[in-house]
């Protein structure tokens, strides 16, 4: 079972999309709770074993319709890693479209998918060395420790407690503030953006953040199953 919690993206990232104005309608919401996605064994009780860590982050407008959501797997004991990114088609806010990445060893593919699952475009790469194994996990934890985060206490929600941390900056001449409940282990649970004028705070968007812990699966990386229209 999957168990709710926060991811961490780029924020510039988020904001270039909503800046876009690409809001998604009902049926686009439809399409993203129905986009194709490739799940791993969960870990049950052979910790050891659960090796691959799982991230999601889904985005919000203000009003609750989906921005964008990003999943990701990292392999933490091979080099082999997975990342989708579901967001509206540039040509019709509509329709979904997913930019996956997958990376084995040496080899990777990326490629986009409609919202039916149809492959519509990708390229395969060769790189000089394997990455190093890696954590997201850790990464996401040792984000909310920099000094640019402000502790604000422990806050609680439906009889859970959180840690709530801030921090405000300024990009583009517009300055943002961030408001982030972590939990227990310091991973990011639920998160808002706001911007700031005038002494008044306006809702960018927020999101909210899943993980789990699965056991390595080589389906999840086989680049050999993805078969590319121009191959």
């Amino acid at each position: 079972m999957m168990k709710k919690a926060l991811i961490a993206a780029s924020v510039m990232s988020v904001i270039a999309v909503s800046g876009s104005g690409a809001f998604l309608t009902d049926s686009a919401d439809a399409a993203a709770s129905k986009a194709p996605r490739v799940t791993a064994k969960a870990s049950g009780t052979g910790v050891e074993a659960a090796s691959v860590e799982y991230m999601k982050r889904t985005v919000f407008s203000p009003d609750g319709k989906i921005m964008n959501a990003q999943e990701q797997w990292q392999d933490t004991k091979a080099s082999r890693s997975k990342s989708m990114f579901l967001t509206p088609a540039k040509d019709d806010p509509n329709k979904m479209v997913t930019a996956v990445t997958i990376v084995n060893g040496k080899q990777g593919v990326s490629f986009t998918m409609d919202s039916n699952g149809n492959i519509l475009q990708g390229d395969r790469h060769a790189y000089p060395q394997a990455m190093k194994p890696t954590s997201i996990f850790a990464a996401e934890k040792e984000r909310y420790t920099r000094k640019e985060w402000k502790n604000k206490g422990k806050v609680t929600e439906n009889g859970v407690s959180y840690t709530k941390v801030t921090r405000t900056y300024t990009s583009v001449g517009t300055k943002f503030t961030e408001d982030v409940l972590l939990n227990h282990s310091g991973l990011p649970i639920k998160e808002s953006i706001s911007t700031i004028k005038g002494g008044k705070s306006k809702l960018l968007f927020k999101a909210s953040y899943e993980y789990d812990k699965l056991k390595a699966d080589n389906g999840l990386f086989n680049l050999d199953d993805v078969k590319l229209p121009n191959n």
